[in-house]
């Protein structure tokens, strides 16, 4: 699998993941330093081994603070989606996101 910051998403994903470190941040926690540091140098270097080594540095946080950052990164995204405003359909026809039918989830029908 090849990692690279080449694409609009990939960027503004590790933007709200580096956004969500610092709103979890405290300072004295070695971990905590070390993911940021690692996002920021994947955002300006945009190199596979900065990501290979942000993704390494969020597995090494302790869970709790994986689950506050990742609390953060989703309330982040929805803003972001939300301020966005509507997706381009870039394909002919109804190429654009298939509507979700309800009662389905993401993956396919909800089961009990």
């Amino acid at each position: 699998m090849r990692l690279t910051l080449d694409d609009e998403a990939t960027l503004c994903s590790v933007e709200i993941l580096a956004e969500a470190v610092e709103m979890a941040f405290v300072p004295g926690i070695l971990e905590l330093r070390t993911l940021r540091d690692s996002l920021n140098d994947a955002l300006h270097t945009r190199s596979p081994a900065a990501v290979k080594l942000a993704f390494s540095a969020f597995s090494r946080v302790d869970r709790d603070f994986r689950n506050q950052i990742t609390h953060h990164a989703l309330q982040l995204a929805t803003l972001r989606r939300h301020s966005a405003g509507p997706m381009r359909r870039d394909l002919p026809g109804d190429g654009g996101v298939p509507a979700r039918s309800s009662g389905r989830g993401v993956d396919g029908p909800r089961r009990a």
